[in-house]
């Protein structure tokens, strides 16, 4: 009983839980774009699905790529008025040049500069190259699709697959 009437108490809160799923997966801290510290329920909300970014300031492509997906998250939110949380994780060979990268990344979360995740989901999706966008399952983590970057220039319509695909 009181499970069930402070659940709705946090959430009003602000102080929801993560999916177990996902925690396990991406884990539990995260950079917001100010620098501070946040949960993964403060990053997913209610979001159906979260984008993982691995992507780096020294690499070519992916300063090229980070701007239109940038407008991609910003178009979701303005146009379908949809949430879609993304990760970063940084390829970059130290924090400074990490954080300015993150800095052009509006409204976007990190995965704090060397967190072991990062390799490890890199490993898990095979990333083997820069940049790269994996969509998944907030309630879940289950995998929705691998290579995303390759369909952010399609818009809010590869979105709409996205989430048919769960």
């Amino acid at each position: 009983q009181k499970e069930s009437t402070l659940h709705p108490v946090l959430r009003l809160r602000g102080g929801a839980t993560a999916s177990a799923p996902l925690v396990d997966l991406v884990g539990n801290t995260f950079l917001d774009g100010e620098g501070n510290t946040v949960d993964l329920a403060a990053v997913a909300k209610d979001a159906p699905l979260i984008g993982i970014y691995f992507s780096a300031h020294w690499c070519g492509p992916c300063r090229h790529f980070t701007p239109s997906l940038v407008e991609f998250k910003s178009s979701l939110s303005e146009e379908e008025d949809v949430d879609f949380p993304i990760i970063f994780g940084s390829s970059d060979q130290d924090e400074a040049a990490m954080r300015e990268y993150f800095g052009s990344m509006e409204g976007f979360n990190a995965f704090k500069f060397g967190d072991g995740k990062i390799e490890a989901l890199k490993a898990k999706y095979g990333a083997s190259g820069i940049p790269w966008l994996v969509v998944v399952n907030a309630k879940t983590g289950e995998l929705v699709l691998n290579e995303a970057d390759t369909e952010v220039p399609q818009g809010p319509k590869a979105y709409k697959k996205w989430l048919s695909a769960i």
